[in-house]
């Protein structure tokens, strides 16, 4: 019976996404970074429930033995298996890998088998009140100098500078305004992902909004 369920978790675990920790977590800690990513996530089973259709499975100790079985390199001693609970409810799809990429980049692990391609979008705010661009362009002179805004067509403005790849594009309609930190695609590089989580916090800061990172974590002041 062992070699059954070691044999399905090991094959559950090599196909992930799997977060990988060098260490063995509190489970409290990882829930208070899990409920980043969904306020309302809560004990299930041998692991989490996150929003309506997501489980995290874990803490699983790696033994030698397992890791081998899954294709885990050495020095990892934990894991948690993120998927859907029921794959016939449909429309969270994406995020099981959104949820471990973001608890690798949080927890210092890694994403098992393979973690997602560098995001385009690096970061979002929602909600809050829409902050005239001149203010939005002052606050943000130190982190992004030279910065200048282009209004597109659609109630769209972009803001950039020659010293920084990273572009805020600023979304207006009647009912609400929504900013996306990004990058063209294909661009990274070193500091890029933690700029964008300073601006995006100095936005929602202005405007009341909610700063959200890639993965759909609540960005915050300490991380």
């Amino acid at each position: 019976m062992a070699f059954f369920s070691d044999f399905f978790l090991a094959r559950r675990l090599r196909k992930g996404p799997t977060l990988l920790l060098p260490y063995v977590p509190d489970p409290a800690a990882v829930l208070e970074v899990v409920q980043l990513h969904a306020s309302d996530a809560r004990p299930y089973g041998d692991g989490l429930r996150v929003g309506g259709n997501v489980r995290l499975q874990g803490p699983i100790t790696v033994t030698p033995e397992l890791a081998t079985k899954a294709g885990i390199p050495a020095g990892w001693q934990t894991a948690y298996v993120a998927g859907n609970i029921d794959d016939e409810e449909g429309g969270e799809y994406d995020r099981p890998m959104a949820l471990a990429a973001g608890l690798a980049e949080r927890l210092n692990g890694t994403v098992h088998p393979r973690g997602p391609e560098p995001p385009a979008d690096l970061a979002e705010v929602t909600g809050g009140r829409p902050v005239p661009i001149a203010e939005l362009v002052a606050s943000l002179a130190e982190e992004l100098p030279g910065l200048a805004a282009r209004a597109m067509a659609g109630g769209v403005t972009v803001l950039s500078c020659g010293g920084s790849p990273i572009e805020i594009v600023v979304e207006e309609d009647e009912d609400e305004v929504g900013y996306s930190v990004c990058v063209d695609d294909g661009v990274h590089g070193p500091g890029l992902a933690e700029t964008a989580r300073r601006v995006a916090l100095t936005i929602a800061a202005r405007g009341g909004g909610v700063a959200r990172d890639h993965n759909g974590f609540l960005i915050t002041e300490t991380g």
